[in-house]
């Protein structure tokens, strides 16, 4: 599996979004956003404004705390409960307005659903880009996300450092960093029954696929009827074009399930200094045996990640599934600088932090487990 270095993956994504513009790529992700250094390293980012628009939850802080929540109460199926949690998410919502938190620069910020981070950025980096976007952008909140101690212990340190605050944003499944075959003894019985699946059923997987024009609608429309149909409309919508794009500049690595000569499951993985991710995935929920296509396909991202020594980052969603197949939990952080702005904002900005710490931490950790 080819896999780019960091400069030329970030590079590659920024030719990309500069060529096609985000309103041909996933109209949800429409702000700005470019590379920034961070010492030897470049970093995308993205800086946004308070809009009107929902935008999606990767890069509007409004729609991950007030609109993704409200759906994701839908989601897991609350009822009575729903009528006590509202009260607070509405409050939630009033003083998300009155932060202004989508008036915010977040740096390393691809606006996908997980961030990985370049191995050696050091605390006196972290310190002098935090300097610069502050001096450059002062009424704008400073923002990073996808910050897990498991992966990232070091830049959290350094952005705690550099008077950044830990804001809770979710649970991730990380993976030992080792094969398949030194997993626990159950947790790799269900790993190599999934795997059995796809031969049992007559399934193919086409490996390092460069899409064309027609195989990229199709992994668009699988990924739709998941991210969009299952789970959020808040998701990033990604265009048919963005697939194509991506697998052609090699950004993402994709992997089709094949069924016959149809494509009937797609993987989308991404990889920085050997931690791969996978913010593409998708199968047709039409499919007569749609209720194994999803373990075929997390098998398949186990099997690549052993195959190729990637630590594994399995983002959220699962939970349960996940840990049964030796992924560990992990609280994940949106790190959050506010000190430069107005005491309002500032307060606001607190009493979110709050709530998240005390009340959608606990929540969290409650109907995940």
């Amino acid at each position: 599996m080819e896999t780019l270095s960091h400069l030329d993956l970030v590079q590659g994504w920024d030719e990309m979004v500069r060529q096609h513009g985000w309103e041909n790529l996933a109209d949800n992700l429409d702000c700005e956003s470019g590379l920034i250094t961070i010492g030897d390293k470049l970093v995308p980012y993205t800086k946004n404004q308070m809009t009107k628009e929902t935008l999606c939850y990767t890069i509007s802080t409004f729609t991950h705390y007030y609109h993704y929540l409200r759906e994701e109460m839908d989601i897991v199926g609350l009822r009575f409960s729903k009528l006590v949690l509202m009260p607070p998410l509405w409050l939630i919502g009033f003083f998300l307005r009155f932060a202004k938190v989508d008036q915010a620069f977040t740096i390393n910020n691809f606006g996908l659903s997980t961030n990985l981070f370049p191995k050696g950025l050091r605390a006196k980096e972290w310190e002098e880009v935090v300097s610069e976007v502050e001096k450059s952008n002062p009424k704008h909140a400073i923002l990073v996300r996808s910050v897990n101690r498991g992966l990232n212990s070091n830049d959290y340190d350094a952005l705690i450092g550099c008077g950044f605050k830990p804001m809770f944003a979710r649970n991730v499944l990380l993976f030992p960093h080792k094969p398949i075959e030194h997993f626990q003894k159950g947790k790799r019985r269900q790993i190599l029954r999934d795997e059995k699946l796809e031969q049992k059923l007559g399934f193919k997987w086409l490996s390092d696929v460069i899409l064309d024009d027609e195989q990229a609608s199709r992994v668009a429309e699988l990924y739709d009827q998941l991210y969009l149909g299952k789970y959020s409309k808040n998701n990033p919508r990604f265009t048919p074009l963005f697939h194509y794009e991506c697998s052609n500049r090699k950004i993402l690595n994709y992997q089709l399930l094949v069924d016959g000569d149809k494509i009937i499951g797609v993987l989308g993985m991404k990889v920085v200094d050997e931690v791969s991710t996978t913010p593409i995935l998708g199968y047709d929920h039409h499919h007569p045996n749609a209720n194994v296509l999803y373990r075929i396909i997390t098998a398949k991202i186990t099997r690549t990640s052993s195959d190729y020594n990637f630590h594994r980052h399995a983002s959220s969603g699962a939970n349960k599934f996940k840990q049964l197949r030796g992924g560990v939990t992990n609280e994940e952080f949106t790190m959050v600088k506010t000190s430069h702005l107005s005491w309002w904002r500032r307060l606001n900005w607190g009493l979110i932090r709050f709530m998240a710490q005390k009340i959608g931490r606990p929540l969290t950790h409650k109907f995940e487990t």
